[in-house]
């Protein structure tokens, strides 16, 4: 889960691009449900990891959510 690209960065991305999705009234279902997990990952500290730690989230959300982050 070494920085590549942030989850940091991608939770402000997805702001934007939820934003104009929103001012040009197109819905986004997939992108909506990314900018959660996004905002999950940052809630649970993991915003400065790659977005690979994305897979945290999916560990926890299928019980399997006991692997330690560096």
């Amino acid at each position: 889960f070494k920085p590549g690209f942030r989850i940091d960065l991608h939770h402000k991305d997805m702001g934007i691009v939820t934003a104009a999705a929103r001012e040009a009234g197109v819905a986004l279902p997939v992108g909506a449900i990314l900018a959660q997990l996004m905002a999950s990952a940052r809630l649970q500290g993991h915003g400065q990891l790659d977005h690979t730690a994305l897979l945290l989230l999916v560990e926890q959300l299928s019980g399997r959510g006991e692997r330690q982050t560096p």
